[in-house]
């Protein structure tokens, strides 16, 4: 997990750690987006406990990572308020040391076999930052991360979710604050009726 976070692991709390540092010189950051959403759309955590967790896939082209269960079942986790088409500030999953491996695997996807113990939605607290030339800003923002223990690794393990905007390609980085995570169950496709070869039209593939 990221230096500056903490959390619990007991309940969705708050770790209520202050880390922010005055602005150098008076300065109303950007409006940030409503975080730590109480009426969070997240399926139950708990509904995963006891599975096991056999395939684990990073999608190539969104903020989301989906677990493959040894039921058959699907789930994934997701950054609320990301939005496919219009996208905003590049928005990112992070994760502990653990999990970095299993969620952002080099090929993309990784068999593995890993029975979840225990899985929540905690709070986290970090510090946000918006820097320019003449002046930076750093403020408090709480967000909801998933955690997670397997039975086969020791310790809790957290995701998270990030946003950033960049001063080029390889400038500094000039706006960092954080989002809520989810978890979303996913249900297969029903069959469709086969289309004749000259109605059929071709959409864009599942991610």
């Amino acid at each position: 997990m990221s230096s500056n976070t903490t959390w619990s692991n007991t309940s969705p709390s708050s770790s209520n750690t202050h880390l922010s540092t005055p602005p150098a010189t008076p300065r109303k950051p950007r409006k940030q987006p409503g975080s730590l959403r109480l009426d969070s759309i997240s399926v139950d955590p708990n509904r995963i406990v006891g599975k096991v967790l056999v395939h684990i896939r990073k999608s190539p082209i969104h903020p989301a990572v989906t677990l493959h269960f040894s039921d058959n079942t699907t789930y994934q986790v997701r950054v609320d308020g990301y939005d496919p088409i219009h996208r905003g500030i590049p928005k990112e999953l992070e994760m502990n040391s653990v999990l970095m491996p299993l969620f952002k695997p080099p090929g993309g996807q990784i068999d593995v076999h890993l029975t979840v113990t225990h899985a929540r939605l905690v709070e986290l607290k970090d510090t946000a930052h918006e820097w320019s030339e003449m002046a930076e800003s750093r403020w408090n923002v709480e967000h909801l991360a998933l955690a997670l223990k397997f039975a086969e690794e020791s310790g809790w393990h957290c995701v998270w979710a990030t946003m950033a905007e960049y001063d080029g390609e390889f400038g500094p980085c000039t706006f960092r604050s954080f989002d809520d995570v989810y978890l979303a169950e996913l249900h297969p496709s029903s069959p469709r009726k086969r289309k004749s070869p000259q109605k059929a039209r071709t959409g864009p593939p599942r991610v």
